[in-house]
């Protein structure tokens, strides 16, 4: 560790993003980190009912079943996400893979024989923000359980508004419409997918991710998000 980093230490010693108590490392304590509300299950995509058995059993049509962490209102969840997404904290992302590796061992399904797709960003937006923090949260993940990484595979083509910055659903659609390709179809050919994102709103941008993964050839998508709006 540099001299700097020692002395920005004891001056500056972390404290824990949501109660504030002194830590030796990391951003989140771990009592705030246990206190977050974990889902069991996964979700429809279209309509939010619950699959536990992680098939579709109502709008087969969707391309993905949805599975989430938690609620994006609990305040702890949030405040990880907007610190990794807003204001560029990407030691946010460890405690927001930690929660994803215990929700995925919570539903059935064999992480092992899924290749993992973190939500690429646009090259404009990656370079405002340093780093695509689906692909930080990834790197983490890949501690936690035993995954491939694929962030070669999906390819964002242009630069889009925020999603937030749209009105209503059909402009959500109209605004990621095309935006997604794939690259190494025969890497992906009749395999199962876990495309990672931070947090589902619509469902608009995992769903044209989905299509282009699935016109590749993908065979089960699940879309993995910390949590859901």
């Amino acid at each position: 560790m540099k001299c700097i980093d020692i002395i920005s230490k004891i001056l500056f010693p972390p404290q824990c993003l949501a109660c504030a108590v002194r830590l030796d490392s990391g951003i989140l304590c771990e009592p705030c980190l246990e206190a977050i509300p974990c889902y069991t299950t996964l979700f429809c995509a279209r309509c939010g009912a619950r699959s536990p058995e992680a098939k579709k059993i109502c709008h087969r049509e969707t391309p993905y079943l949805l599975g989430s962490v938690g609620p994006y209102d609990n305040a702890t969840l949030k405040l990880l996400i907007q610190n990794l997404k807003f204001r560029g904290v990407r030691q946010a992302a460890k405690p927001l893979a930690i929660l994803i590796a215990r929700y995925l061992r919570k539903i059935p399904i064999d992480t092992g024989k899924f290749i993992l797709i973190p939500l690429p960003l646009s090259r404009k937006r990656r370079n405002e923000r340093g780093f695509n923090q689906a692909a930080e949260i990834a790197k983490y993940l890949a501690e936690y359980l035993p995954i491939q990484i694929r962030n070669d595979i999906l390819l964002r083509n242009r630069n889009t508004k925020p999603q937030t910055e749209t009105k209503n659903a059909a402009e959500r659609q109209k605004n990621i419409l095309g935006c997604f390709s794939v690259s190494k179809q025969r890497d992906i050919f009749r395999k199962d997918i876990l495309l990672l994102d931070d947090v589902v709103t619509s469902g608009a941008t995992l769903g044209e991710a989905a299509c282009a993964l699935k016109a590749a050839g993908a065979r089960k998508i699940i879309a993995i998000t910390a949590a859901k709006a």
